[in-house]
């Protein structure tokens, strides 16, 4: 049996594991230098793999820039600021009531005495023992000349409103001290941020950057397919078996994907799955295609059913099927911005957007979040014979990494 190399359902947390983002990465470190910084983007794009290297980064183990953060995950139980406040303590203080000293977990562990800090957190006043924490005060015994805490947050789309309070209580409390060594992060999906704005206009100019994360680069999706598909020809070497890779499959699923790195690891899982299920030796477009009605009627059964539901609910699934059939021939997606014009008005299409439906990769284009659920509509409304679904999904319409760079842009990321 071949063993599987793809991950969907894991973060990757660690440098190896973690593949493409060099043009992202650089801008984050360069950005949490300056200020605080959040990233959004659609469910499985990446933002916590994202976010998980980049915090390594900082912390020094292969950049020059030395920091110490925390990491926290949003809930949606989360309703008050001290709630939020709390989150981030519990990630990297320990309490001891009986000898007032608060432990922090940073590597080793490093040990204040302040019958305040406890008093604070003990009566539930969390947000009052973080703005202590963060004072210069405490900070000098936590962090070297020039280090950063940094104080990362995921999955903020889950308690949007009290971390923007959260965040704009500390940062003004920094500031009006003079404090200038604390950053946060925040990673969530879109539009959470928006819903941030909403409830404090003003918090906008304590983020540095927001980047908004589109798929991978070309190139870079590539890269991660080729490894792991390399990973397991090499695995399979070690048990005498002979496994061989269609040439022509990665890009396929690099397109077919959209370079959405959840896609991609999900479809390669499948793959592998159906070949270890039917064996031939050969990992070709037979396994691709099944491998794709499989995850759009089995694995994300639920989530397609619910997603065309809503869009039925919202008088808006005739709308996409009109703006698919006007985008252009092969994947990823691709729909002109003012052809999508004659289809829809803008209250809908930014409704789709907004949605995590429709992304906006290029000012000169719409393209799907999710490609899989074109992938589905055309399952749905096609009742084609395998061979023709074949050439309609799978066909050797390959778009050039030019095209990909042109359609993958970076405007984005912005200020």
């Amino acid at each position: 049996m071949l063993s599987n190399p793809f991950t969907p359902s894991e973060i990757a947390s660690n440098p190896e594991d973690f593949f493409g983002r060099t043009e992202e990465l650089r801008t984050l470190e360069r950005s949490l230098l300056q200020g605080s910084v959040a990233i959004q983007g659609a469910i499985g794009i990446g933002k916590s793999s994202l976010m998980a290297r980049v915090r390594l980064l900082m912390e020094g183990f292969d950049s020059s820039h030395i920091s110490k953060t925390v990491i926290a995950v949003g809930d949606r139980d989360v309703k008050t600021v001290d709630e939020a406040a709390r989150l981030l303590l519990e990630s990297f203080i320990q309490v001891d009531e009986r000898s007032q000293r608060i432990g922090f977990k940073f590597g080793s562990l490093i040990e204040i005495e302040s019958s305040e800090i406890c008093r604070y957190y003990v009566e539930g006043r969390h947000l009052a023992a973080l703005k202590r924490i963060v004072e210069e005060e405490y900070l000098t015994l936590l962090l070297k000349d020039k280090e950063f805490l940094i104080l990362a947050i995921d999955e903020a789309d889950k308690c949007p409103v009290p971390i923007a309070r959260l965040i704009r209580s500390v940062i003004t409390h920094t500031q009006q001290q003079g404090v200038k060594k604390v950053r946060f992060i925040i990673a969530g999906v879109s539009p959470f941020f928006k819903a941030m704005v909403n409830e404090d206009e003003g918090i906008r100019r304590f983020f540095y950057k927001s980047i908004n994360l589109q798929p991978m680069k070309f190139r870079e999706a590539h890269y991660l397919l080729e490894s792991k598909f390399m990973q397991l020809v090499k695995e399979a070497s070690k048990y005498n078996i002979r496994i061989s890779i269609d040439p022509d499959i990665i890009d396929r699923i690099v397109e077919l994907s959209g370079g959405h790195p959840h896609l991609m690891q999900l479809l390669g899982s499948h793959i592998i799955e159906h070949e270890n299920a039917n064996p031939d030796n050969i990992i070709d477009s037979k396994d691709l295609l099944t491998s794709l009605e499989k995850i759009c009627y089995e694995d994300r059964f639920e989530v397609y059913e619910a997603l065309i539901h809503m869009l039925e609910i919202h008088g808006t699934l005739d709308t996409l099927k009109s703006l698919i059939d006007t985008a252009k021939e092969g994947f990823p997606t691709r729909i002109d911005r003012n052809e999508a014009k004659e289809y829809s008005d803008f209250e809908t299409l930014q409704w789709l957007v907004e949605n995590n439906i429709l992304s906006t990769p290029n000012p000169n284009y719409y393209g799907l979040v999710d490609e899989f659920l074109r992938i589905r509509i055309i399952f749905d409304i096609a009742e084609l014979q395998s061979e023709q679904l074949e050439l309609k999904i799978i066909q050797p319409e390959y778009f050039s990494d030019e095209d990909n760079e042109d359609f993958y842009d970076d405007d984005e990321i912005e200020h």
